[in-house]
């Protein structure tokens, strides 16, 4: 499955909706759609408006890909389950955001070059970059959380000193 999720910003997104509908029929896998408060109606894949944050969870886990808005907790989410994800950042000049710090984030991505990630700026290269990073079928292992370690290490730590 291929989750695509769009968050919860009150503007709409209209503009990867309607090209995740159009590129649906060419894809090998079903897609499912949050479209939060975006107003198009997809018509070829299964969409909803909102879920809990537990079944959202659950969406991402089961998917091969996720595509998704710069959103930092989606993307904080596949890196952690280690699911591929395709970065549609939300766009000032469309209406699609406030500012344009969407962009700062899939650049700053982008200079990681982590290869579980990947940036469309332009949405007519999202069929393209969906079906090679569907090729690549690769899961990734997802980075030890060396920070929470040692922050539990440290407090434990603390903890037998008083």
């Amino acid at each position: 499955m291929i989750f695509v999720t769009v968050g919860n910003d009150f503007r709409n997104f209209n503009r990867l909706l309607t090209k995740i509908d159009e590129i649906a029929h060419h894809l090998p896998s079903e897609v499912l759609l949050q479209r939060g408060y975006s107003d198009y109606q997809p018509k070829n894949i299964k969409y909803f408006d909102f879920v809990p944050m537990d079944r959202a969870i659950q969406y991402i886990q089961e998917s091969e890909l996720v595509v998704s808005h710069a959103g930092i907790g989606t993307i904080f989410l596949c890196k952690k389950y280690g699911i591929p994800l395709i970065i549609v950042p939300r766009r000032k000049m469309f209406g699609e955001h406030m500012n344009d710090h969407q962009l700062e984030v899939a650049a700053a991505l982008e200079r990681r070059e982590d290869k579980n990630i990947h940036v469309v700026y332009e949405e007519d290269r999202l069929e393209e970059i969906i079906l090679n990073v569907l090729k690549e079928k690769t899961r990734y292992r997802p980075a030890e959380n060396v920070g929470r370690k040692n922050l539990i290490k440290t407090i434990k730590e603390f903890l037998q000193t008083i």
